[in-house]
């Protein structure tokens, strides 16, 4: 069973939004986007935990076109899962799709699921009855919050993860265990045996029995003490511990007493092998519908840890999704965790909020496809200029490719659009990096907005990174060199002109010939000493400040409006979709 589309409808900050779910999911968007809104809302269909929908905390403080709150879920079920769920609910091929309403016309609906039935709508009977049967029928969820103490997830006197792991371990060993057999043995002679030894001054458990059973004579009744072997839920809650051992000198020490980067590790580790150990247990009736997944929301899971460690738990996390029954949704502000995503840009969602509205914007297979289509443009242009055409391999022409190139290109750097609230594409470094320079040293204003200044490698790919942002919702503006409109640079300069869109799209500016021309200065003695000439003859005094204020203001022009709050979003901006 896997969770492959979710629709929210007046959650907080979100009014109406749907997601296409992934084996591995990532959500991204600058802070305060409504990630933690989205895993809240499922964590409330859930109620795992005692995590329910409060009125007063979860439903819109903004206007909402009704009254109504809820979240639809669509799972996709195995053979053996669908053959098991009830008729009504088969109206397309192992598929379950089912909705809870937190908050309806009809109170008599609140907190309860409603499956699809054949006809395709939503049953007037709740799903498979009770609430407490119907919290069994769509797998499990693990929520790791961006903060938290180890303690929650490793106590041993309540519902921990390492409890969860121990209990499922010790129970299936005590099952056949002669060892557990032998124990209990020994342990009813040690219940006997104690009973009847004394004190120093005389007093026993057998006398005080004895005693107390004497004054309950009249009453035709006696006392009498049990001592049983312990089970192992007493055994793990009273006679079990744990430390962590650091290998480097051999002590023992709590978990708490590491950083904060071993605590997050430590808790994903049981995760990842309750995963593995805590199977599905079998159910009493072979056609019940209970079908496994255990579903992992992960807030943060780049936090307290640097990038070589986040790469690596990316690629874990990956792996852990690619099992059959279970799946991953992280919530994340790293470049580095969604590098690692970048040949799959599908299952990435980014999230945005504009007066208080949060909206999704993810890249479904229609769109991946409308994106291919759009890039591939580059070839028809590349068809009437023979040398352009030299510079192009054949596999450049197939649409396969467009992912690979995004794959190549979306490194850590690059992955910071994801989080932008305004993205400014130049043609390569040299550009970036004079503007970055500017912008830390106070000569270019308007850059306070979530700015992210993106190198395009090059004026021949600044198309297919603005089609990416159109389908991201991302509002972005072009900064490149007209080059005179020379040969094939004139076919180019319309081909970026024609990828704008009417809202995200701020603004196309060209610098007149190329930057070296513009800020009248010598050119580099090779194309990759590009960026160090540059930033070396800003840095020494040599471009001439006139040219430099011209450029600088050639940059403001293509930067959003600032108010206290952030980029001011034109109203087209919230209402259109992206194309």
């Amino acid at each position: 069973m896997k969770l492959t589309h979710l629709q929210i409808h007046n959650y907080r900050g979100i009014l109406d939004a749907a997601i296409t779910c992934h084996d591995y999911s990532l959500f991204v968007g600058p802070n305060n986007a409504g990630k933690s809104t989205v895993i809240d809302a499922i964590r409330a269909f859930y109620e795992k935990d005692g995590f329910k929908f409060k009125h007063e905390r979860d439903f819109p403080f903004i206007a909402t076109a009704d009254e109504e709150s809820w979240i639809e879920l669509t799972f996709n079920l195995t053979d053996t899962e669908y053959a098991s769920l009830a008729d009504d609910y088969k109206h397309t091929a192992n598929t379950l799709r089912v909705q809870k309403y937190w908050k309806a016309g009809d109170k008599n609906k609140d907190g309860y699921i409603f499956g699809c039935t054949k006809d395709g709508e939503l049953s007037d009977v709740p799903f498979y009855g009770a609430k407490n049967v119907q919290s069994g029928k769509f797998g499990d969820i693990v929520f790791i919050p961006a903060v938290s103490k180890v303690d929650e997830h490793t106590k041993l006197s309540g519902p921990s993860a390492l409890r969860d792991l121990l209990t499922n371990v010790l129970e299936s060993v005590v099952e056949s265990s002669r060892s557990y057999e032998k124990f209990s043995e020994d342990f009813e002679g040690f219940a006997k045996g104690i009973k009847t030894e004394k004190t120093t001054d005389g007093r026993s458990l057998e006398g005080l029995e004895s005693e107390l059973s004497a004054l309950l004579e009249s009453w035709g009744t006696g006392f009498q003490l049990d001592m049983k072997s312990p089970s192992t839920a007493e055994i793990i809650k009273s006679l079990l511990s744990y430390q962590c051992v650091d290998k480097a000198h051999g002590k023992s020490l709590a978990a708490d007493q590491f950083g904060s980067g071993f605590q997050r590790h430590f808790i994903y580790s049981l995760i990842q092998l309750g995963a593995k150990y805590i199977g599905k247990k079998p159910s009493k009736k072979a056609k019940d519908f209970t079908p496994s997944m255990l579903l992992i929301l992960f807030e943060e899971p780049e936090a307290f840890l640097h990038p070589p460690q986040q790469e690596i738990l990316a690629q874990s996390l990956m792996t852990l999704a690619s099992n059959s029954d279970q799946q991953v949704i992280c919530s994340t502000h790293s470049s580095h965790f969604v590098s690692r995503n970048a040949a799959h840009i599908p299952a990435i969602a980014r999230l945005k909020r504009e007066i208080g509205r949060v909206s999704v914007c993810q890249v479904d297979a229609n769109v991946w496809g409308e994106i291919v289509d759009a890039n591939q443009a580059m070839n028809k242009i590349a068809a009437k200029w023979p040398m352009l055409k030299k510079k192009l391999e054949e596999e450049d022409e197939k649409p396969e490719m467009e992912a690979v190139k995004y794959f190549l290109w979306l490194n850590p750097d690059r992955c910071g659009l994801f989080f932008a609230n305004h993205v400014l594409l130049v043609e390569g470094q040299a550009e970036q990096t004079l503007i970055r320079k500017l912008v830390g040293d106070g000569k270019i204003n308007g850059a306070e907005c979530g700015l992210y200044v993106l190198d395009c490698l090059g004026k021949y790919n600044i198309h297919r990174f603005m089609n990416l942002l159109k389908a991201l919702g991302t509002p972005h503006a072009v900064l490149h060199d007209d080059d005179h409109n020379a040969k094939e640079h004139k076919d180019l300069n319309e081909l970026i002109l024609s990828s704008r869109h009417t809202s995200l799209t701020l603004e196309v500016k060209t610098i007149q010939g190329n930057i070296e021309q513009f800020l009248e200065i010598s050119p580099a003695s090779s194309p990759h000493r590009k960026p160090q000439h540059l930033l070396f003859l800003y840095e020494t005094g040599k471009i001439d400040a006139s040219n430099l204020q011209k450029f600088c203001q050639l940059v403001e022009a293509c930067l959003p409006t600032i108010s206290p709050s952030g980029c001011v979003p034109t109203a087209s901006m919230l209402n259109q979709v992206p194309t």
